[in-house]
């Protein structure tokens, strides 16, 4: 396997796993709005947080993607 061939597996990847947690934090956002008013408040600080943390893995995800998509251009 050629080494464009192998940057192009990776973006496949982290698009599956930013795909992944857009959909998870859509869940945690959806969960949060049906239950602010009868959930724990601990259990309503702990969604928030994993939203937070998801929406930082997403960015992070998308700054590789960013670099490896660079890196093709080279490549080619």
């Amino acid at each position: 396997m050629g080494k464009i061939d192998r940057e192009k597996e990776e973006i496949g990847w982290i698009k599956f796993w930013i795909g992944v947690s857009v959909a998870s934090i859509m869940g945690l956002i959806s969960w949060f709005v049906n239950h602010y008013e009868t959930a724990a408040s601990v259990l309503l600080l702990l969604d928030i947080v994993a939203a937070v943390v998801l929406a930082v893995f997403i960015v992070v995800l998308n700054s590789a993607a960013l670099k490896k998509i660079k890196n093709l251009e080279e490549l080619s």
